[in-house]
């Protein structure tokens, strides 16, 4: 909800009528903050993850969302005030959700059997379509009623808290690293609805011995030094080095910056169509496609619907460069441009689509798996605050490049990332699905080829 709110806020916030104006200046800051507290958010996650345990990790990192809401829907209408109060709340929202992120996905990751964590790690990716779809529709009910908006979203990680509190065990991964092996059992009996008084499964007993044999190739309390040697091995630094590349040509590909400038970028294209309405249907297109991602995912792997995905955003952002560069050359005319507005639009859902089907999707459901348990917390965070500074850089200065390169060649830029992307993910991404945890880690140690991967992907986890 955080990443949608400044696509439908911004817009009344620099009306002509708004008190007080917000200039193009500010409303980067206040589109930008967020991204710039996820990392922040990232780098408490880690030891909160291994400190506090999954569970209450994930009551506590939704209070500063709530702060943050509240700060924004009863933020001030006079200068400066009203400028503190609203980066302070997007701030401490960011901060939210680079929290909240991981740990869901680590949670499950830990949790959940082979066949059911493959669709269950896209859910993270359902519930932030969900909420960017949730906050388009009252941002185009109440245009101009932003503050209703963010006391509206106040509802929502409170509800989560609660959610959490009365659903969910702690992670038996987490239990067994603190030698509570009882505890672990009894949560995989009640995840996997194994009865007390019942025999193991052969699996579940397996997976269970599996977790204690990793337990207890790790110290308890490891030190900077002892992870920085860890660091050496190929399953420590091979999935490290491809996640952060993941990420990198993931917020460099402009999906961010689509879902947070929606109505901007809209306008800027010419089209005469109501820009609310187009954030609503960007917002539906990927609610969709997280629904079709969390069925894709049980029948295809990650390496398919990752190369679809980035030959899709290819394709379909650099059509909508193509048109703008067009029309900025004058080769299409404004009268043309207005008839042949479906065109933008229609390339900016498919980027939208086909975007989430996999360079959206795919980074955070993979940092569950691709890291050994040593470091899962640790890796988890730093790769997440890296990509978070990626995010803050793509989204704050997508003002300035408007204005240095052009707006119709920022999205040229945006094409040759995803093109690069693409190419790299297809040779270096290895693939994950269908695999236990522990099969992914002894994947990177060099002892199995990926399966479904080609020769490079072969080659890099064979080295080392």
């Amino acid at each position: 909800m955080s990443l949608g709110f400044s696509a439908v806020a911004l817009p009344a916030m620099q009306a002509a009528h708004h008190t007080p104006h917000v200039s193009e200046e500010q409303a980067s800051w206040i589109a930008s903050l967020v991204s710039l507290g996820m990392p922040a958010g990232c780098l408490l996650m880690s030891p909160l993850l291994d400190g506090l345990g999954r569970r209450r990790t994930l009551m506590v990192v939704n209070t500063p969302a709530v702060l943050g809401w509240l700060l924004i829907a009863t933020a001030s209408r006079s200068d400066p005030w009203f400028f503190y109060q609203v980066y302070v709340g997007r701030f401490l929202t960011g901060l939210a959700v680079g929290l909240v992120g991981t740990p869901a996905v680590v949670y499950a990751g830990e949790v959940l059997q082979t066949t059911w964590r493959a669709v269950v790690v896209t859910w993270p990716s359902l519930g932030l379509s969900l909420g960017i779809v949730i906050v388009y529709v009252m941002g185009s009910l109440f245009q101009e009623n932003w503050r209703f908006v963010a006391g509206t979203c106040c509802f929502f990680p409170a509800a989560s808290i609660a959610a959490v509190y009365f659903l969910l065990p702690e992670s038996p991964v987490w239990l067994v690293s603190r030698g509570r092996a009882q505890e672990a059992e009894a949560t995989m009996r009640y995840v996997r609805n194994v009865p007390r008084e019942d025999d193991l499964p052969e699996d579940l007993q397996q997976e269970l011995d599996a977790m204690m044999n990793s337990s207890t190739r790790m110290e308890r309390n490891s030190s900077w030094k002892d992870t920085l040697s860890f660091l050496r091995r190929p399953e420590a630094y091979k999935p490290l080095l491809i996640m952060n590349a993941f990420f990198f040509f993931q917020q460099f590909s402009g999906i961010f910056v689509v879902i947070l400038y929606a109505v901007t970028i809209v306008r800027e294209t010419g089209a005469h169509v109501d820009g609310y309405l187009v954030t609503v249907l960007i917002g539906v297109s990927r609610l969709v496609m997280s629904v079709v991602i969390g069925y894709a995912s049980t029948r295809c792997g990650r390496r398919l619907l990752c190369n679809i995905s980035g030959v899709g955003m290819a394709l379909s952002v650099g059509v909508l460069a193509g048109f703008l560069s067009l029309t900025h050359d004058g080769i299409i005319g404004r009268e043309a441009a207005a008839s042949y507005g479906w065109v933008p639009i229609t390339a900016l859902l498919l980027s939208v689509l086909t975007g989430n089907l996999g360079f959206l999707t795919l980074p955070f459901a993979m940092l569950g798996e691709v890291f050994p348990a040593k470091i899962r917390g640790w890796a988890s965070g730093v790769t997440t605050f890296i990509a978070t500074v990626f995010s803050f850089l793509a989204i704050k200065l997508f003002p300035q490049m408007k204005h240095w390169m052009g707006f119709h060649n920022v999205f040229t830029f945006y094409t040759a990332v995803i093109a690069t992307g693409t190419v790299t993910m297809y040779f270096y991404l290895p693939e994950t699905h269908g695999k236990t945890l522990e099969e992914i880690e002894q994947c990177f140690r060099g002892g199995d080829r990926p399966a479904g991967g080609d020769k490079a992907a072969e080659q890099l986890v064979e080295k080392g």
